[in-house]
């Protein structure tokens, strides 16, 4: 197993952070029982009709993937188009895709197992995961746009915003540091042990399917050892994730009943004031701040402010992706050696790009518009006129939504391998 110089450093001040956080929790159930419990129970019902459903066959199906050799074997696959678009190796292709389509904290996770078994270098594990750290078309159209906005339309516009702006984000930050090559180690699975010394002769996809079958001897688990071990990691992987959505939905009511949302104010009065917004909004940007379910509900229910702001600044906290989302990442990467700084420079960077792009964009983008109704700028109007639509935090759950989640995950990766087969091709002609 692989044992970076600085873990110890990462999980003495993880340590540290999750002590202060049980702390203040502990306290808060002690001051206010009742407000703790409901609050808990907010963070809890979102976890469990949402993130659940959502994450848990991804996450098993990735473990028993990897155990098997086939996304190492995809990678090879994948390797043009990661290469040359984002400067990683193919076998990031799949946490790619996996945070596209499933949403964080899916893709850190996946980099992780990646990183702990030495497939890719430390370099490239803090891009990785601060690439794929993206919102999935499901919460921002389904739950954004049709439970929160009671729009389509409005939910399409903060996707393309969205992966618009984490485009530009990887561009400019894939520069950012020399790409290191993962350190050898003997009992550790290489890519560079994997393929063979005849790659001239080889066609791809016997490289690949002799990847996946050298990755999986490595391996060396049955199935049903690999199975449990699968469901093991997963289950554990979504109570971590379940534990920071309660801890910090309680910590947003703790802020709320001690006001000290009245500290920020002068902050949030002087930001706004750029975008010629006088309208106090305190409580819903340390919502943004800390947990971005509930601060996305928490913008879409803010009365006073005009649809362009409201949409830009949903946008950015949409890129900023919440304080707890930040720990779930850091809690993964606690055995790795990637650094959290550099994720969290790319959230900042995503939330300014997504707040500018929907600023610069918002005259184009509102040709989608044209057919709406004046009551998206109320949402509590909005509320009476719009029957009520089930999505996962409103009676249902996402897992009725699981086959067009795997549709869209599939029809993103059949294109992923055509133009990586295309750039491949074009990479040969040159060559000759």
């Amino acid at each position: 197993m692989m044992q970076p110089k600085n873990v110890r450093s990462n999980s003495k001040l993880t340590t540290l952070v999750l002590g202060s956080l049980a702390a203040l929790v502990v306290v808060s159930v002690i001051l206010f029982p009742d407000k703790a419990f409901q609050s808990s129970l907010e963070g809890l019902t979102i976890w469990w009709k949402l993130v659940f459903p959502a994450l848990m066959p991804f996450l098993i199906m990735t473990e028993l993937l990897i155990g098997f050799g086939v996304i190492q074997g995809i990678g090879i696959l994948l390797e043009p188009l990661m290469r040359i678009v984002f400067r990683l190796p193919g076998v990031s292709g799949w946490a790619l895709a996996s945070g596209l389509i499933v949403g964080f904290p899916t893709g850190a996770k996946i980099t992780a197992t990646l990183r702990e078994k030495n497939l890719i270098s430390q370099t490239e594990t803090e891009r990785l995961t601060a690439l794929s750290h993206l919102c999935s078309p499901l919460f921002l159209i389904m739950v954004v746009g049709v439970g929160f906005l009671h729009s389509t339309k409005l939910g399409f516009i903060l996707a393309v915003v969205h992966y618009t702006s984490a485009i530009l984000t990887g561009f400019l930050m894939r520069n950012s540091r020399k790409v290191q090559q993962p350190l050898a180690d003997s009992q550790e699975l290489q890519i560079a042990t994997l393929r063979p010394n005849n790659q001239s002769s080889a066609s791809v996809l016997k490289l690949s399917l002799s990847t996946m079958r050298q990755a999986y001897l490595h391996d060396g688990r049955p199935f049903g050892k690999l199975l449990g071990d699968s469901v093991t990691s997963s289950v554990q992987t979504l109570m971590l994730i379940g534990g920071y959505m309660m801890i910090f939905s309680v910590l947003i009511n703790v802020v709320n009943i001690t006001h000290l949302t009245d500290v920020f104010q002068p902050v949030t009065h002087y930001l706004l004031a750029f975008m010629n917004v006088h309208t106090d909004i305190t409580p819903q940007w340390l919502k943004g701040i800390l947990e971005i379910h509930l601060g996305a509900y928490a913008f879409s229910q803010a009365q006073g402010l005009s649809l362009l702001p409201q949409m830009a600044l949903l946008s950015a906290f949409l890129g900023w992706g919440g304080l707890s989302a930040h720990a779930q990442v850091a809690g993964f990467h606690q055995k790795t050696d990637a650094r959290y700084l550099f994720f969290f420079q790319s959230r900042a960077l995503h939330a300014v790009l997504a707040l500018v792009v929907t600023v610069l964009l918002w005259k184009p983008l509102q040709l989608l518009l044209l057919d709406s109704e004046p009551s998206f700028l109320w949402l509590d109007k909005a509320k009476s006129e719009y029957p009520t639509v089930a999505f996962p935090l409103n009676g249902e759950s996402a897992w009725g939504l699981w086959g067009p989640m795997l549709t869209q995950f599939l029809l993103l990766f059949t294109l992923m391998m055509m133009i990586s087969t295309v750039l491949r091709t074009f990479k040969k002609k040159e060559n000759y």
